[in-house]
């Protein structure tokens, strides 16, 4: 499924625009950027933001006590053209002919390349090897043992619940954060939970 339009690009991040207000894929999601005579990239979602489309300008409240949000965006139906929901995505591999390989690719994807939410066979194949584990973990981002922890429960669902996989994943985590011990047992705990 087409989700959104590369907006922005930086050597492991890229910022993608939603193709509809207030909708993004999910914290942790898979998603692929094909480009057409190159290779697929893959890379898993990490942030999403809604606000205005003009920099500096600050969405405001038009409701009233009484409304819910359908109310809102009834009476004030320009808001679908003046917002925005962008999601922000960290590359962790690309493909080549099948090929999956799990590392920052050369070059990332180019501005205006769209952006899918991987299949279940695409997130079952990526996930066949758990390498890019290696690169997460290492990635200053804000709330880094809650996304990792997305990342696994949201490949488990894609793979229909598969406990096996989850007891791979946890055992991956464990073995790379090493000494980490607190770090560790948080994951275990957001995945327990």
């Amino acid at each position: 499924m087409k989700v959104g339009e590369i907006v922005a690009v930086a050597t492991t991040t890229f910022t993608a625009q939603s193709y509809e207000l207030n909708r993004a894929p999910d914290f942790g999601a898979l998603l692929r950027v094909p480009v057409p005579g190159e290779a697929s990239y893959h890379a898993l979602c990490y942030g999403t933001q809604t606000g205005a489309i003009e920099p500096g300008r600050h969405a405001v409240a038009w409701g009233r006590a009484e409304d819910d949000e359908a109310d809102i965006y009834r009476r004030q139906p320009q808001l679908s053209q003046v917002l925005r929901t962008t999601f922000d995505a960290l590359l962790v591999g690309y493909s080549n002919g099948g090929a999956v390989v799990q590392r920052v690719p050369a070059m990332p994807p180019r501005l205006h390349a769209l952006v899918y939410e991987a299949t279940r066979e695409e997130v079952a194949h990526f996930n066949a090897d758990l390498s890019y584990l290696r690169f997460v973990l290492r990635t200053p981002l804000p709330n880094a043992d809650d996304f990792i922890a997305a990342t696994i429960e949201h490949a488990q669902r894609a793979m229909g619940g598969d406990r096996a996989f989850l007891l791979a994943a946890a055992r991956s985590v464990a073995r790379l954060l090493g000494s980490e011990h607190e770090r560790v047992m948080n994951v275990l705990e957001l995945l327990d939970g």
